[in-house]
């Protein structure tokens, strides 16, 4: 016969169990919440409608057959603090006048993503005013403070034989504006409908064809990226930055300036797990406050949809006044969900800088990082592979010879057959190739130079500026 448990041990147990079983019933229903907001979330009808703010296609009748073609992309020009990426002004100056100025009529073509609208913080604007008045503001300040940049463009347009095309991005969006496209040409010495400054949500001509290529990202894709919507639209990726990366990059560590540098998006994650240094209390706090804020974003998303004039939408306001108050509850909620989110991953961050797991265990999660980054990265560039291919192979574009994007901040060139070629130029920001050993990109400013020296069949070259006192290089594949 077994001996009974002593009457302490029946105590613990009986007190243990009742809770373990609430603790297991809440963790359910929490669960059961999360994934039924999801679902809601993710099933809920949202009207996108069309405004007048749109930009459109740049088509055949509109490029001139054979005239040089520069191409240069993602240079996410900020506001001149520690957010912005851009701080190479004066290097692209040298680059405008002593090489793309000096030789035939050129077209110089800003492939997206130019200008970082994302990470624009002013105090009397709300981080969540996507209005063309917030818009406006923003890329005012990003003028003022890139004004060697923008006095270089100014010089190149002034002869007349040279024009700026900008292509439209996903951190750039805010150029469909017509306010911001004539504050851009007045930046430049020009009226807002000089032909030297044109604006494109693609460019198709003299055998080429550009887009900026976020359309190809599940994170960075948008409904309507031909113009505004209302409501506006606000893409996951945008959000991200928003919402975590801005937030993080406040952070003193020396690598927090470039954790917005991270292509493709979603692998956000494993870029945090494999930074260096995560012996060090500061670094964990880092990476715990990241992976709160980015899992937040992803198990719980909100409505990616806001007012573009930071009120309710029209149609709300043309009704009952109490509509309209309880539109603006909604977003005060959404506001207040954002700075609640911040705080649970700052003290999430605050726990984990106290545990230290052992050594080994951090030697081995930044191993498996690294390694799915490099996973992450090729399924990346195959997926943009793949979509450019499907347009080559699309009838209007079958006499084409070039299919050029931006978008991934990884250079490329690839045959796509048939005669065609897949270029990806890069960009001019800093990139990190091993995040672990933080080794830098060492090929630093490409751009593809298209000319057409035996006709209308275009030669292109991807190739690497080194200053005016060399010749540039081809990309290194």
């Amino acid at each position: 016969m077994n001996p009974k448990p002593p009457r302490s041990d029946m105590v613990v147990r009986s007190t243990i169990q009742p809770l373990a079983r609430g603790v297991a019933f809440g963790s359910l229903l929490l669960a059961s919440a999360i994934t039924a907001r999801w679902l809601f979330l993710q099933t809920r009808r949202i009207v996108l409608r069309p405004t007048p703010f749109t930009t459109p296609p740049l088509g055949p009748a509109a490029v001139e057959p054979q005239r040089r073609r520069i191409v240069v992309s993602d240079l996410h020009l900020g506001g001149g603090d520690r957010l912005d990426d851009f701080a190479e002004d004066a290097t692209f100056a040298a680059f405008l006048e002593h090489y793309v100025a000096g030789g035939a009529p050129t077209d110089l073509i800003l492939a997206g993503d130019s200008f970082e609208f994302l990470q624009i913080r002013l105090p009397t604007i709300a981080d969540d005013d996507y209005s063309q008045a917030a818009a406006l503001a923003r890329i005012a300040v990003i003028v003022e403070a890139h004004s060697t940049f923008f006095a270089a463009l100014a010089r190149f347009v002034a002869d007349p034989r040279h024009q700026v095309t900008l292509l439209i991005g996903n951190h750039d969006f805010e150029l469909h504006y017509p306010a911001v496209k004539a504050h851009l040409a007045a930046a430049l010495g020009l009226s807002p409908h000089d032909p030297r400054l044109r604006f494109g949500r693609d460019y198709h001509g003299g055998g080429v064809y550009i887009v900026h290529g976020n359309q190809f990202d599940v994170w960075n894709r948008f409904v309507n990226f031909g113009g505004i919507s209302e409501p506006f639209e606000v893409v996951r990726g945008s959000q991200l930055v928003k919402e975590v990366i801005n937030d993080l990059e406040d952070d003193p560590l020396p690598f927090a300036a470039l954790i917005d540098n991270v292509k493709p998006t979603s692998a956000l994650f494993w870029y945090l797990v494999a930074l260096p240094r995560l012996r060090d209390a500061a670094s964990r706090r880092f990476l715990a406050r990241g992976l709160a804020g980015f899992f937040q974003v992803v198990a719980l998303p909100t409505p990616h949809h806001m007012p573009i004039d930071g009120r309710s939408p029209t149609s709300i306001r043309r009704r009952l006044q109490i509509l309209n108050g309880l539109w603006q509850l909604v977003m005060r909620f959404r506001r207040g969900r954002v700075a609640r989110h911040r705080e649970v991953a700052r003290q999430v961050g605050a726990v984990a800088g106290v545990v230290e797991p052992p050594g080994s265990m951090l030697d081995q999660m930044q191993v498996e990082a690294v390694r799915q980054i490099e996973r992450e990265r090729r399924a990346f560039n195959d997926r943009f592979t793949r979509e450019m291919q499907k347009i080559a192979r699309q009838p209007q574009h079958q006499h084409d010879s070039f299919f050029v994007c931006g978008h991934t901040h990884l250079a490329r060139i690839v045959n796509l057959g048939h005669g065609q070629t897949y270029f990806n130029v890069g960009t001019w920001t800093e990139i990190i190739q091993n995040v672990a050993t933080m080794r830098r990109q060492e090929q630093r400013f490409p751009f593809l130079e298209i000319t057409y020296p035996h006709g209308p069949t275009p030669q292109a070259h991807l190739l690497v500026w080194n200053g005016p006192d060399e010749p540039p290089h081809l990309w290194h594949v």
